[in-house]
């Protein structure tokens, strides 16, 4: 090889150089922007759950405020149904207590008379 086949071919390779250190800062900056696009839906969706388990937690409040309002009414309910008794009358049958003393419980034990009568 003479001095001008070498000279052209350290050009080649400079250029192949060159063009392949292009090609690595093209694939950085892809990269880069591809994680910053993937953490930006990554929180959204992370946001949504958290909307998702807050929306729960304020049913389950509510539920348990529920709850506390069927003991009462059932109590007061079971108090007149026995003066009715008492004075000679037949009154309607009761609904069913509430029977587990913990919220969850109560909540597995609805769930699970829900899915008996096919509503849920």
């Amino acid at each position: 090889m003479d001095g001008e086949s070498v000279e052209r071919l350290m050009d080649i390779i400079l250029q192949m150089r060159i063009n392949l250190q292009q090609v690595t800062v093209t694939f950085q900056q892809q990269t880069e922007e591809i994680r910053e696009q993937l953490e930006g839906i990554f929180d959204e969706e992370r946001k949504a759950l958290d909307g998702c388990l807050n929306s729960i937690d304020g049913k389950l409040r509510e539920c348990a405020g529920h709850v506390d309002d069927y003991r009462q009414l059932y109590s007061s309910l079971s108090a007149m149904r026995q003066k009715l008794v008492q004075l000679g009358a037949q009154p309607a049958a009761m609904p069913g207590p509430v029977p587990p003393e913990q919220i969850g419980e109560i909540i597995l034990w609805r769930l699970q008379e829900l899915k008996y009568n096919g509503r849920m």
